[in-house]
C-alpha cells in the first residue's frame, strides 16, 4: 500500500493567502503600502515636489446625496486635477464635528467578540445601518464578506 500524495492548486492557495492577508491588514497598512508602491513607481522629478505640493481638501458628505455630488465633482475634473489625486497630491478628509467624531465608534456600529459573522447578521448590520466590529478569532465567512461589501457594511476587525 502506497499512499500518493495529493496534488497541490498552488494557484487556490495563493487566492487564499491574499484573502486572508486583505481581511487580516487593517485598511491603513493596506493603503500605506499601495502609497509606497506608487512612490516607488513615481518619476524622480514627480517624488521631489511631491510632499511640498501635497493638499487635503475637507469635504462634508452626510448623506448619499452629498456623496453622489462630491463623485459627480470628481468624474467632472479636468485631467491635471485627476492625475493629481490619483498621484495622491491632492486628498479628501471628511470634515467633522468634534463631538460627532468622539461619539461615532459607540453609535451605529455592533461588537462581535465570539463566534461566526453570518451573511444573515451582515444584513442584519445593513438594515440597521450599523457597521460591524469584529473582535480577534471571530469567524467570517466568504458569504458574509461578499453580503458586506455588496451593502456597504463597514467591517472592522481588531
Amino acid at each position: 500500500m502506497s499512499a500518493e500524495k495529493p496534488s497541490v492548486d498552488r494557484e487556490a492557495i495563493r487566492a487564499m493567502v491574499r484573502q486572508v492577508l486583505r481581511d487580516a491588514l487593517p485598511e491603513a497598512v493596506r493603503e500605506k503600502i499601495a502609497a509606497q508602491a506608487a512612490d516607488a513607481a513615481a518619476p524622480a522629478s514627480q517624488k521631489k515636489g511631491e510632499a511640498d505640493s501635497a493638499k487635503v481638501e475637507e469635504v462634508v458628505i452626510t448623506s448619499d446625496a452629498e456623496l453622489n455630488v462630491f463623485v459627480r465633482r470628481l468624474l467632472a475634473l479636468e485631467p491635471k486635477q485627476r492625475e493629481a489625486v490619483q498621484a495622491g497630491r491632492l486628498k479628501f478628509r471628511l470634515k467633522r464635528s468634534r463631538s460627532s467624531a468622539e461619539t461615532e465608534p459607540t453609535r451605529g456600529s455592533e461588537r462581535i467578540d465570539k463566534g461566526i459573522v453570518t451573511e444573515k447578521k451582515v444584513m442584519a448590520a445593513a438594515k440597521a445601518g450599523k457597521k460591524l466590529v469584529v473582535g480577534k478569532g471571530v469567524v467570517l465567512t466568504p458569504l458574509a464578506r461578499d453580503k458586506a461589501r455588496q451593502l456597504g457594511v463597514e467591517i472592522e476587525r481588531e
